[in-house]
């Protein structure tokens, strides 16, 4: 069997939908889909490391989710296991897919912008990062702000007391100084002299986009090494 094609949602516009929609629940995880002969990858089509084979009846497109985002990354990225790294059970993958029974959330008919909120605002008080409406093969994705996923081009080092550190990270939707605690700043700093920051892929949240097509006042979110490079 092939591998499965990848429904990616978009971005929820802020309008009302018209018809008959899927309401799912959305868990801040790690997109996992199983590939006959290199068995799970990554959206980046990078290998993914201890999560249950596949089998006959279950979901080739999943989402795995251990415990948070930090520990999900840790799961499916380490080669070698050590004590500590969180295991990953068959409860932990959702199909996507087929969609996970524990995801799904109800139906909305023609759900005005208030529908969808009330319906967000449910969602995030259980702890979920927001919903996935479904019509057929379109997927929107609501979250509670406004985030993007995109690759950095360049960087640059820090001034005053980030002398030494990472300054703000560069991408074609203008630079991103904001967010990054002063750990992240080394961390990232360090990727960038041994030449491996370039071309990988952050979250940033923004308030919208400038007429220009930029990011209005963004903020780093965190690292996406589960995305492939946009």
């Amino acid at each position: 069997m092939p591998t499965p094609k990848i429904n990616n949602p978009h971005s929820w516009n802020g309008k009302a939908l018209a018809g008959d929609w899927l309401v799912t629940l959305k868990v801040d995880g790690v997109r996992a889909i199983w590939h006959d002969t290199r068995g799970w990858v990554s959206r980046a089509n990078k290998p993914l490391h201890n999560i249950p084979s596949w089998r006959e009846g279950r979901s080739r497109d999943c989402e795995v989710f251990v415990n948070n985002f930090r520990d999900t990354i840790r799961a499916t990225r380490t080669r070698c296991p050590k004590q500590d790294t969180p295991l990953i059970n068959q409860e932990h993958l959702y199909g996507l897919d087929l969609p996970d029974p524990r995801l799904r959330w109800g139906s909305l008919t023609n759900p005005t912008p208030a529908d969808i909120i009330t319906q967000l605002h449910r969602a995030n008080k259980l702890d979920y990062e927001g919903l996935v409406l479904r019509q057929g093969d379109q997927w929107i994705k609501v979250k509670p702000e406004e985030t993007h996923d995109i690759s950095i081009t360049g960087y640059a080092e820090g001034g005053g007391k980030h002398r030494g550190r990472l300054g703000f990270v560069t991408t074609t939707r203008g630079a991103v100084g904001a967010g990054f605690t002063d750990a992240e700043r080394e961390i990232l700093w360090a990727e960038a002299n041994a030449g491996r920051l370039v071309g990988q892929v952050i979250e940033v949240s923004c308030m919208q986009f400038t007429p220009n097509g930029q990011f209005r006042h963004p903020v780093f979110v965190r690292m996406r090494p589960d995305k492939p490079s946009a």
